[in-house]
């Protein structure tokens, strides 16, 4: 069931963030019981987080397959991770060295092979620890603040001019993204482009997706 579902996603549900980032599918969090288990796609983002190769190899398809069409075949690109956290990282999975994010930006990259020119690095770094999980912010402002000087470039890298493809997991309001592309804007890169595995369905109808996180022009 999950391997149909994610055979049938080809292009992704909906584009975030004023067009930016890349939502592939939409995420219903397992508190939501009923919701989660009746969506093949949650399941399947869950399996991901948990390194299940099958699964990340075919999101790695879908999101290669999208971006072929988008990219530009003249340029060269990065890939780079969001920064998982890493205690968390630890403590759910000890079993494993490298963040969800990082395994899924390699997966993406070796399916681009001969289609673009893409190549990993990690560029960034979570400096300090959240004040609190981002589900536990009230509204947009709440979680932007939370998220604020969170990342920092990784030492000696340089974007000067260089497109980048930033990976994560799940947005949720998109202020995570939103910082990490603030922080790559600034170090010098031209563009940035979100790709995710999907949204999650729980915003509130009051809650902006647009507000002021384009106040720098991260785009």
């Amino acid at each position: 069931m999950v391997s149909q579902a994610l055979a049938l996603e080809l292009h992704p549900s909906e584009t975030v963030l004023d067009g930016w980032v890349h939502a592939f599918g939409d995420y219903h969090p397992r508190r939501n019981a009923v919701e989660h288990q009746k969506s093949p796609w949650s399941k399947a983002v869950i399996l991901a987080k948990r390194r299940h190769e099958d699964i990340i190899g075919r999101f790695g398809d879908i999101i290669a397959a999208h971006l072929t069409d988008i990219l530009q075949s003249d340029s060269a690109y990065i890939i780079t991770p969001v920064p998982g956290n890493p205690g968390q990282e630890r403590f759910l999975f000890r079993e494993f060295s490298r963040a969800a994010t990082e395994i899924l930006a390699d997966c993406i990259r070796r399916r681009l092979v001969g289609k673009a020119t893409v190549r990993m690095a990690n560029l960034l770094v979570q400096v300090r620890t959240k004040a609190k999980s981002q589900h536990q912010c009230l509204n947009m402002a709440e979680r932007a603040a939370n998220v604020r000087g969170l990342y920092a470039m990784e030492s000696g890298a340089s974007l000067t001019g260089e497109g980048i493809i930033l990976v994560d997991d799940i947005i949720t309001s998109g202020s995570t993204m939103a910082e990490c592309a603030r922080v790559l804007r600034r170090a010098g890169a031209r563009e940035v482009i979100g790709v995710a595995l999907a949204r999650t369905v729980r915003l509130r109808p009051e809650d902006d997706l647009t507000g002021d996180l384009f106040a720098e022009g991260i785009r």
